[in-house]
C-alpha cells in the first residue's frame, strides 16, 4: 500500500486545484478509496467501470481516479462523477457501473480523449480506477 500511495502523492497539479496531493495520500491511508475498479470504456460524457460485487455502489457525487494505462501506479486523471446506472449481474465477479462525469473542462476532456484512444489497440490491457468516497 506504502508504495501506491507514494505514487498518487506524486501525482501533479493537473486537477485543478480541487483535491491536493495531500488530500490523495490521506485519503488513500485512510481508506476512502477503493482500489478495485477497472475501467471498461470512457467518453467525454461518462464512463462505466466494472466494481467487485462486494464493493458498494456510490450512492453520492464522488471523484473517479483513472490510473495510466502506462502505469498502474500513477494517477493519469481525477473527474467528479456521479453514479447514473449499474447492472449487478454483469459477471460472477463484477458489477458494471455507468457513470456520469460533472463539471468537465478542456483540459480534463483532453486527457479523457487520450485514453479513448487506448480502448481502440487490439492489445490493450486493463486500465485500473479507483472510487474516492466523500
Amino acid at each position: 500500500m506504502t508504495g501506491t500511495a507514494s505514487e498518487i502523492f506524486d501525482y501533479n497539479e493537473k486537477i485543478s486545484g480541487k483535491l491536493s496531493n495531500i488530500d490523495l495520500l490521506s485519503a488513500w491511508v485512510f481508506g476512502r478509496i477503493d482500489a478495485d475498479c477497472i475501467l471498461n470504456d470512457i467518453s467525454e460524457c461518462g464512463c462505466s467501470i466494472l466494481l467487485p460485487k462486494n464493493k458498494p455502489t456510490p450512492s453520492s457525487t464522488f471523484k473517479l481516479i483513472i490510473m495510466s494505462p502506462d502505469n498502474d501506479k500513477k494517477a493519469h486523471s481525477i473527474l467528479s462523477s456521479q453514479a447514473r446506472w449499474q447492472d449487478s449481474d454483469f459477471t460472477q465477479t463484477h458489477k458494471k457501473i455507468g457513470i456520469k462525469f460533472l463539471g468537465i473542462t478542456d483540459d480534463l476532456r483532453g486527457e479523457i480523449n487520450a485514453l479513448k484512444l487506448f480502448f481502440h489497440t487490439p492489445a490493450r490491457q486493463q486500465i485500473k480506477c479507483g472510487l474516492l468516497k466523500p
